[in-house]
């Protein structure tokens, strides 16, 4: 296309009042991402003067990075609503998260513009307060931290950025009440707590600070309820989101939404060997083993040391009787991970299994070293040991593994009694 063709065009466009679509760099783009922005480009040209259309184009270009259009398309928005609507709020707040960055000045004028007609929306208040640190106002940082909390009381990201503010005060005794009912909301926010452990230092109180941080967490910050945030960022359709929603989904036994993700993930990205192990294992879980086998097969094709398909195989070969194709897998799955005790249990089971009693009680024991919570790696070291005529030992097996709340099953107990009398316990 000529540039006085694109120029006329251009025109046009403007002198109908549409503003031109802002240009997106596709050149390294997933090929679901550069589909799901054509069909939300096709829905705005139809409804160019519509707010809620600007919004969900902003949205979705943010949530893929695309931050530069992203802040165009939440201006066009801004420009076609109501100063005081729904509409006006999330696309003031989502243009001051996108232009943070680049144009601070803008990003604030945006948020005190929010601020003014939606005064009860806290994650604002706290963004307010970031921009406001940023550019050295502490005294208005710290008042919009507290304005976020008389809106939203104990909203852990704000307690946590004022007891910050107190901290940087030099008053360690103002921040700890903060910090430790920002920690006590999120627990496991390593930045709350490695604050809350300078205060502690600050204040004086070494072995405090020292028990605070012994106590662990991640290295996240603490969070706050932000749902416009929440629905930009649910756009993603990016093989990392859509990785990390697999993920969740397998983590809280969501096996069917997993399977679903997962199916999508091993077509947009169907040689990499992580994204094929997790989904072969959550088909094992969900009873799909054939299915299951290819796709950990496929794994260890493109990566022989993928500790997770050969552990998942291994398991595979161990149900369906396949006790040497079993042993195999289990034995590069613990080369792999020598610190895991499931691997190290799975291969003493594989090897109790061939009668090779030896070897598998030095495996069996390897893993309640390395997990001593595991009752079930007791419970086969229990076996073992009653095949080499080691009773006691046997018994006290049996002991550790109900100790862990492992069931032991009574067909062996009866045998086991039958050939040595249960010990009492003392």
């Amino acid at each position: 296309m000529s540039a006085s063709v694109l120029a006329n065009l251009l025109g046009s466009a403007l002198a109908a009042g549409q503003a031109p679509l802002p240009a997106v760099d596709r050149s390294a783009m997933e090929p679901q991402v550069a589909r799901l922005l054509a069909d939300v480009e096709a829905g705005l040209r139809d409804r160019i003067e519509a707010p809620e259309a600007w919004l969900a184009y902003g949205e979705t270009l943010h949530a893929h990075g695309l931050v530069r259009p992203a802040a165009t398309a939440y201006r066009e928005a801004a420009l076609r609503t109501e100063p005081g609507s729904q509409l006006a709020l999330s696309a003031g707040y989502l243009l001051a998260h996108a232009v943070r960055g680049s144009a601070p000045g803008e990003a604030r004028a945006a948020l005190e513009g929010v601020l003014r007609r939606h005064p009860g929306y806290a994650p604002a208040h706290v963004l307010h307060g970031e921009l406001l640190e940023e550019t050295g106002d502490r005294a208005g940082a710290a008042a919009a931290f507290e304005a976020a909390l008389l809106v939203t009381p104990g909203a852990p990201l704000a307690l946590f950025r004022l007891g910050q503010m107190r901290l940087l005060a030099g008053n360690p005794d103002d921040a700890i009440p903060l910090l430790e009912q920002a920690l006590a909301a999120e627990p496991d926010a390593g930045a709350v707590r490695s604050e809350l452990a300078r205060a502690w230092t600050l204040a004086g109180d070494r072995e405090r600070a020292g028990a605070t941080l012994a106590e662990g967490g991640d290295a996240g910050l603490p969070g706050i309820e932000d749902p416009i945030h929440f629905r930009m960022s649910s756009r993603d359709v990016s093989s990392p989101r859509l990785l990390a929603r697999a993920r969740e989904a397998r983590t809280e036994g969501d096996l069917e939404t997993a399977r679903s993700r997962y199916a999508e993930l091993s077509e947009i990205r169907p040689r990499d060997a992580v994204v094929l192990a997790e989904y072969g294992a959550v088909l094992d879980a969900l009873g799909q083993f054939g299915a299951a086998e290819r796709r950990l097969g496929d794994a260890v094709a493109l990566d022989p040391d993928s500790f997770l398909a050969r552990l998942a195989l291994g398991l595979l070969h161990l149900r369906a009787g396949d006790l040497p194709g079993a042993e195999f897998h289990l034995r590069r799955a613990t080369a792999a991970r020598p610190d895991s005790g499931a691997a190290h249990r799975a291969l003493g089971d594989a090897l109790l299994r061939q009668r090779r009693v030896d070897e598998a009680l030095a495996a069996l024991k390897e893993a309640s070293r390395l997990d001593p919570a595991d009752g079930s790696a007791r419970v086969l070291s229990a076996a073992a040991l009653a095949e080499l005529g080691r009773f006691g030992e046997a018994w006290e097996a049996v002991r550790e593994a109900r100790d862990r709340g492992a069931t032991v099953p009574e067909p062996f107990l009866a045998a086991l009694r039958a050939r040595s009398p249960e010990p009492s316990r003392s």
